[in-house]
C-alpha cells in the first residue's frame, strides 16, 4: 500500500492460509536511494548534521528513500541492543535510508538492513541517538507480540494514511490472515493488533484498484471495500530469529 499506488498484487487468501507466496509490486527504483549499501546503517550515526530525533513507534509514518512512504510496523530492540523496526518487504530494498514523515528535520535516522519477499517484511536499524522510540502512537499501544488472530477476532490496524481503524479477521493461518479493516495507500507495514498484542503487518489487498473501479478503503465509517492481506508478526520474527541477523531476538518497547 505505496502512497506511489502500487499496491501488492498477491494470491492473498492462499497467504492467508498459510501457503506463502511472494507478492509481487515493489516500489519504483528510483525512490530507493542507496538500496544495496550493505555500509549504510553503520554511516547512518557518522553522517548525522542534525540533533533533532524522529518520535517513532507502530503505525507511525516514514519515508524509504526519496519518496516511499509507508508505515512502520514497530520498534524495539534486539537481542545484541540494537534499536530496531520492521515495515513491509516491498516498501524498500537492503541499503535503503529510512526517515521519519513528520520529522524531516532530523534527517536519515535508520536504514533498512534486510527485506524479504515471501513473507513480505523489511527490518530496519535505527540510530539510536537520532530516534525517540514509541509504545503508543495515535491510540495503538504495542506491549508484546501475539500469534496470528483467529477467523472472527476483530483485530485493529494504525497506518500513516487511514490511521486506527478495525475489521474482523475473515480467514486466518500460520502465515497470515485477511482481515476487514480500513487501509489505503501508504498503509502498508502498519501494526495490527489484538488488544496491546501486535499480531501481523499490513501487506496489500485481496483486490487491486483499477482505473474504472476503487475496491480499498476510502473512508473508514464505509464497510464496503476490499478486505486487506496482514502477515502474521509471529512468522516474521521467528524468519528473522533464524537469520540469527539484524533483528533476532526482537521485542517491542
Amino acid at each position: 500500500m505505496l502512497v506511489s499506488h502500487r499496491w501488492v498484487g498477491t494470491a492473498a487468501l492462499v497467504i492467508a492460509l498459510g501457503a506463502l507466496t511472494a507478492p509481487t509490486a515493489h516500489a519504483d527504483p528510483a525512490d530507493h536511494s542507496g538500496a544495496g549499501d550493505p555500509a549504510a546503517a553503520a554511516r547512518v550515526s557518522a553522517e548525522r548534521t542534525s540533533g533533532a530525533r524522529a518520535e517513532l513507534g507502530g503505525g507511525s509514518g516514514i519515508v524509504l528513500g526519496r519518496s516511499t512512504k509507508c508505515s512502520l510496523t514497530t520498534i524495539g530492540h534486539d537481542a545484541a541492543g540494537r534499536l530496531v523496526g520492521f515495515t513491509a518487504g516491498h516498501c524498500a530494498e537492503p541499503g535503503t535510508p529510512v526517515s521519519g514523515e513528520q520529522f524531516p528535520e532530523a534527517g536519515v535516522v535508520g536504514v533498512v538492513v534486510a527485506s524479504d519477499a515471501e513473507l513480505d517484511y523489511g527490518v530496519i536499524e535505527f540510530a539510536p541517538e537520532a530516534v525517540t522510540p514509541l509504545r503508543t502512537v495515535g491510540g495503538t499501544t504495542i506491549a508484546g507480540i501475539a500469534p496470528s488472530p483467529t477467523t472472527w477476532d476483530v483485530v485493529c490496524q494504525n497506518g500513516r494514511t487511514t490511521g486506527q481503524a478495525c475489521g474482523v479477521v475473515w480467514a486466518s493461518g500460520p502465515g497470515g490472515f485477511l482481515d476487514q479493516a480500513c487501509s489505503s495507500y501508504g498503509d502498508s507495514g502498519g501494526p495490527l493488533t489484538l488488544g496491546d498484542q501486535l499480531v501481523g503487518l499490513v501487506s496489500g489487498p485481496l483486490i487491486n484498484d483499477t482505473r474504472a473501479l476503487r475496491f480499498s478503503c476510502s473512508d473508514n465509517a464505509n464497510p464496503l471495500h476490499t478486505p486487506v492481506l496482514a502477515v502474521s508478526f509471529d512468522a516474521v520474527r521467528a524468519a528473522v530469529d533464524a537469520d540469527k541477523g539484524v533483528g533476532s531476538g526482537f521485542a517491542p518497547i
